[in-house]
């Protein structure tokens, strides 16, 4: 497999835009690598996708030399695992909202000594048991593989400072929208309180040595972000399809 690990040192230092799939298709995967983005995230949690076909995703991402991770669908073991195991760059757990959360997803994200994940060499991580060198492919997995959690809840603010403490976690990643209804704000989620929130939210988790992540839907929320301290940065092509499509509509229908 192409070797995308250089890409996970340059989130440390640079901003890095990224993209959402949510629709179960390798080729719009492929397609929306090659437009530029310097990963894709595939949404396992709210898209509606198998597992064989989030696997030709990231194969299909990877094929364009652009990193995948997948979003599972809930904090479980058997599914961060299975998406590291068919050769994610990295998985994206939804709602972690404790420390002990935290603690969970970076245990089942690791192999030994770093955590407690279950070893195999037939997959297509460890290229089908032909890896030669094990021993440097668990110690590799370890060092390259992402791990990205949510802190999108009030609660999870409230114990960010110790979710903030626990090692093997790479991105905290401020979700908007949940936090949003969490804060009470489902009906307005850009309300000013929100995005103080989260932009005050982001430069507390840069300013504790950790990758501070976040979604936008335009550039111009994404230089704010940025300015917070944000290098893991997400959209979707949905947001710009549907506005491009809407617009080419209003402009070319003869009334």
């Amino acid at each position: 497999m192409t070797d995308l690990s250089q890409w996970k040192a340059k989130l440390k230092t640079t901003p890095q835009l990224g993209c959402f799939i949510t629709f179960a298709s390798p080729a719009i995967t492929e397609f929306t690598a090659q437009i530029g983005f310097d990963f894709t995230l595939i949404d396992n949690e709210h898209g509606c996708m198998n597992q064989e076909t989030v696997e030709d995703m990231v194969r299909a991402s990877q094929c364009a030399n652009v990193p995948a991770i997948v979003r599972i669908p809930y904090n479980r073991a058997e599914l961060g695992r299975r998406a590291l195991d068919f050769g994610a760059n990295g998985i994206q757990i939804p709602l972690i909202d404790t420390k002990l959360n935290a603690e969970e997803v970076a245990s089942y994200s690791h192999f030994e000594p770093n955590g407690k994940r279950g070893v195999a060499f037939l997959t297509r991580a460890a290229n089908y048991g032909m890896t030669i060198n094990k021993k440097s492919y668990l110690e590799q997995a370890n060092e390259n593989n992402l791990v990205v959690i949510h802190i999108e809840t009030v609660e999870a603010l409230n114990n960010l400072d110790e979710i903030l403490a626990v090692d093997g976690i790479d991105v905290l990643f401020v979700g908007p929208g949940d936090l949003a209804i969490s804060m009470g704000y489902a009906d307005n989620p850009n309300d000013k309180k929100v995005i103080q929130t989260i932009n005050s939210t982001l430069q507390k988790i840069s300013d504790a040595g950790k990758i501070a992540g976040t979604y936008v839907n335009d550039s111009e929320r994404a230089k704010q972000v940025i300015d917070c301290g944000a290098k893991y940065i997400v959209t979707s092509l949905n947001h710009f399809m549907i506005n491009g499509a809407k617009d080419f509509l209003a402009k070319s229908r003869v009334s």
